[in-house]
């Protein structure tokens, strides 16, 4: 294969001394061998030793055979926003320049997606800065931003510029997934279970409210294979044809058409999951055409070539395969790579 593009991987360097944003007293964790355990929010977490490492990641994505990387920082803005007393758009550069030092020591193979804040309007000015003088490929954004989702009149100036601008988005979720007060605090369950239910919450709001007939060139990438999305669509299926005849407005379903036909038409996903049958049943969904390969490095430390086995034993063409591994990621981001 021509390359292999890895869309979905992490870095946060370790501090660097100081305390811009006033957040240091609550974000202090305990050392446990190389890794650090932290309970925000009473929710316990481990922060693996790979996600500071950015040398390490790289190589052993090389050894993987992976030969470029995306490279964003999915919860601190949304986390220390809520913490510092700084603006969130304060916050937001002071996360985006994070990303643009670390991938600036690597230029050739990887490259920043950058976060705002969708539901303020004044970050669209934040997310020109990214797209223009620091050259960003993308915007990572959060499936919901202190607990609200992204289909409400507050995102529609952030997804009119996403559309008039046709700007790449990288959809996932945050470090604290919506119900999380609800005994999520053990077995690992707001990482495991509560964020793919958060991105599932964030992507249903948007097929069901309309989102994508008011806003229908919109095209999103979803992490995680769109997290626990594909086993709700057949749920989502049938409420749209059953109707809301009797409903108060606030509660009617309002997409125009079967709340599956977005799929291809206005989402992709990339494969992280490390679960061979999950990501055979997303390309057969989605499409070979809207699935990006994508290993989630960083925070979660398995072997990345176990990704690149799962894309290489799937049982399609080699084509399709050379979709996934780099040309849709290609065009998605408009890499130019040949």
């Amino acid at each position: 294969m021509a390359h292999i593009i890895d869309i979905h991987t992490h870095h946060a360097g370790p501090p660097k001394g100081g305390d811009p944003l006033g957040v240091a007293h609550a974000m202090r964790g305990q050392m446990v061998g190389k890794n650090m355990f932290s309970d925000f929010k009473g929710l316990p977490g481990i922060a693996y030793y790979e996600l500071t490492n950015f040398q390490l990641q790289q190589e052993n994505s090389h050894k993987a055979g992976i030969d470029y990387r995306l490279m964003s920082n999915p919860f601190s803005a949304e986390v220390l926003s809520e913490i510092s007393k700084k603006p969130s758009i304060d916050v937001c550069k002071f996360c985006n320049d994070e990303i643009a030092e670390t991938v600036g020591t690597a230029p050739k193979d990887t490259a920043g997606l950058g976060t705002v804040n969708p539901l303020e309007k004044g970050h669209i000015a934040e997310a020109e800065r990214l797209l223009g003088p620091m050259k960003f490929k993308g915007l990572q954004i959060v499936t919901s931003w202190h607990g609200k989702f992204l289909d409400t009149e507050e995102a529609w100036p952030f997804w009119e510029y996403v559309q008039d601008k046709n700007v790449p988005i990288f959809l996932h979720p945050p470090r604290v997934p919506i119900g999380h007060e609800q005994q999520m605090d053990q077995y690992k369950l707001d990482e495991l279970v509560g964020r793919p239910f958060d991105t599932a919450m964030s992507v249903a709001r948007m097929i069901l409210s309309g989102l994508f007939d008011r806003f229908p060139k919109l095209q999103i990438c979803v992490a995680h294979m769109g997290g626990g999305l594909l086993p709700c669509m057949g749920r989502l299926d049938f409420g749209w044809r059953l109707g809301c005849e009797g409903m108060p407005e606030r509660a009617a379903i309002k997409c125009k058409n079967i709340p599956s036909s977005y799929l291809r038409k206005n989402l992709h996903v990339d494969i992280m999951g490390v679960w061979a049958p999950h990501v055979a049943e997303a390309v057969e969904v989605f499409g070979p055409d809207h699935v990006m390969f994508g290993t989630d490095y960083g925070p979660v430390p398995v072997d990345p070539k176990a990704h690149v086995d799962i894309v290489k034993n799937l049982k399609i063409s080699d084509a399709d395969k050379e979709k996934i591994f780099w040309k849709n990621a290609n065009a998605y981001f408009k890499l130019g790579m040949q």
